[in-house]
């Protein structure tokens, strides 16, 4: 089960009221295409978090956080290449708020629509 606790809200808080998808020189994009993309895109990921903020205090299960996750990504796979990987890294930062430390593949899944650490 994963939990929160009240420094992970504080994290997603603070994650969720971040103006999202603009330009970071850091991670190399250039930010969404246009102000239309970034909203959709960035409404997809305020989704997770909102919903993430919310999990009851019994927590959810390990399947309904990867398929919060996947949602967002799914929008993402309708945009550039740039906005799923940028949708991405924000879905590390929130696996790292959660000390997760691996997707078990689904990050690349979702990129690439297999796991290259698969493919030998």
């Amino acid at each position: 089960m994963i939990h929160n606790n009240t420094e992970r809200v504080q994290k997603l808080e603070k994650l969720l009221v971040e103006k999202k998808f603009t330009a970071d020189e850091k991670l190399f994009y250039p930010g969404a295409p246009s102000e239309e993309v970034r909203a959709t895109c960035e409404q997809a990921m305020n989704i997770v978090i909102q919903a993430l903020i919310d999990t009851p205090e019994a927590g959810i299960t390990e399947i309904e956080f990867w398929s919060l996750l996947e949602k967002a990504a799914t929008v993402y796979k309708q945009f550039d290449s740039e906005e799923m990987e940028r949708g991405l890294s924000y879905m590390e930062e929130i696996m790292d708020i959660y000390d997760i430390e691996s997707s078990d593949g689904r990050l690349n899944t979702w990129r690439y629509g297999f796991d290259p650490a698969n493919s030998h």
